[in-house]
């Protein structure tokens, strides 16, 4: 049987402190790396320069381009260019870290499972890892250092991996492609908060008027309540790395993200 090709996709804008742990889960997956940098200014650039000589192409992209045409973008890359090179594309987002649907095996041997069994696309659950007043703080690595989660239920749908010859035109990897979904969904866990500092910056700064009419409305929300983004170790669940991520819903990250967008200066939160 003919070992799996994987291409790994990422799209980068300030999230260099994870942006290593991203690209070394993929590499460790076996795929090979297209990144693109969507105009960085913390440090980015300089982890991109220790993994130059892994990647296949890597671009850097003006921040005047509009990040709602990004995914489109690199959808038509992938479709002129390299799916007729590889068997399987993976496209997590740049905090995320993917895994099969348990920890029984890699993730790259569960993508040839699905792959030999007719999958042509996979839905992953997205488990939110959040910062705590329990992390050890001398911990570099976010993946290593941030271990408090709970199952972000009611997301929209994290499609982030699909048989290559499959590629669309990607929509934030939320919709779906032809083909067989697989039956199961894969884990991602999903760092997006992982200290108060890159908090604070993540939604003053580098989120700020991101939304949309309806999309990207959360980070309008956190701002307005960011006393509710501090969270106790106690409401959620501990990853220990070895047993397998609890899908029992312990938090409610409507709390945090709100429903929609604001009205009348409020978050439309479920409580």
């Amino acid at each position: 049987m003919a070992k799996l090709k994987c291409l790994g996709i990422l799209l980068c804008y300030n999230d260099a402190d994870i942006l290593e742990d991203a690209l070394f889960n993929l590499l460790k997956s076996n795929h090979d790396l297209i990144v693109w940098d969507h105009g960085s200014d913390d440090g980015t650039s300089e982890v991109l320069d220790k993994y130059n000589k892994h990647f296949i192409e890597r671009r850097f992209i003006n921040r005047a381009f509009d990040f709602y045409n990004l995914y489109q973008e690199m959808s038509k890359r992938l479709i002129e260019n390299y799916i007729n090179q590889y068997d399987w594309i993976s496209w997590p987002d740049q905090d995320e870290i993917l895994e099969g649907p348990d920890r029984s095996k890699s993730y790259h041997d569960w993508l040839q499972t699905v792959h030999d069994n007719g999958t042509d696309y996979i839905q992953f659950n997205n488990f939110n890892f959040w910062f705590t007043e329990a992390d050890d703080k001398n911990m570099i690595s976010p993946a290593d250092r941030v271990r408090h989660y709970s199952l972000f239920a009611d997301c929209a749908p994290r499609i982030r991996s699909w048989r290559a010859c499959r590629t669309n035109i990607r929509l934030f990897n939320h919709n779906p492609l032809d083909g067989v979904q697989a039956p199961v969904n894969f884990n991602l866990r999903h760092y997006p908060m992982r200290s108060h500092e890159q908090m604070m910056k993540r939604v003053f700064k580098d989120r700020a008027d991101l939304r949309r009419e309806g999309s990207n409305y959360h980070y309008e929300n956190m701002a307005h309540q960011i006393d509710k983004m501090i969270i106790k170790p106690g409401q959620l669940f501990y990853d220990d790395g070895i047993r397998e991520l609890n899908h029992e819903v312990i938090f409610n990250w409507r709390t945090v993200y709100g429903h929609g967008p604001l009205k009348n200066g409020l978050a439309t939160n479920a409580d």
